[in-house]
């Protein structure tokens, strides 16, 4: 779910970093309206979790991960995102208005939720291809066994349509140093049918 903070008129870069560094939640800045982030569910949480350890220990040289907190600056159409992880390979880059937003991801990762799923498949993915550094836009699901991968091509030009992988698939990322299994993912957290194993 995402709560909306109204505003008389739409917000400023400079208004919403001010709302974020006075906040104890993340808010995101979407065509000058302020959002707020929802926290996820066991489940969600739980996959994230696994992508970053999974992510963390099959690193390349001067690729680390980073955590849900860090916030990216989209200059396409002006607005601030985050990811549920992302990794970035070489020094963070940073706008001259935002020193805690980067601009350069390698991966970024999403974990579906029921509130989030048509803007992480839709306009936050589009925003995020819009970088010039990212190579892969990663969206696990949390109610079945399922990842689907969008990369960008040699040409530079993002396919089509994602790559889709199951139970049973392993995928590798422009990041990583060994493919990344299906089963590793989920291990745990959802059986073979999707159903959660912690509830």
């Amino acid at each position: 779910m995402q709560a909306t903070l109204r505003l008389p008129r739409r917000a400023s870069y400079a208004e919403y970093l001010a709302v974020e560094q006075q906040s104890e939640h993340r808010h995101e800045l979407i065509d000058g309206v302020i959002v707020a982030m929802a926290g996820g569910s066991d489940e969600h949480n739980a996959i994230g979790g696994r992508f970053a350890m999974l992510l963390g220990l099959g690193l390349r040289d001067g690729c680390r991960y980073y955590t849900p907190d860090q916030r990216f600056w989209i200059a396409a159409n002006a607005r601030g995102r985050y990811s549920d992880g992302s990794v970035i390979c070489g020094k963070p880059e940073h706008p001259p208005h935002d020193g805690q937003a980067t601009t350069n991801p390698v991966v970024v990762l999403e974990v579906l939720s029921p509130s989030s799923e048509g803007d992480d498949q839709g306009d936050k993915r589009i925003d995020f291809q819009s970088l010039a550094s990212l190579q892969a836009y990663v969206i696990a699901s949390q109610d079945r066994l399922r990842v689907e991968l969008w990369r960008r091509g040699a040409d530079k030009r993002w396919a089509d349509t994602a790559e889709v992988y199951e139970d049973g698939d392993s995928f590798e990322l422009p990041t990583s140093t060994h493919p990344i299994a299906i089963a590793e993912i989920y291990r745990g957290i959802l059986d073979a049918a999707g159903r959660s194993l912690l509830r």
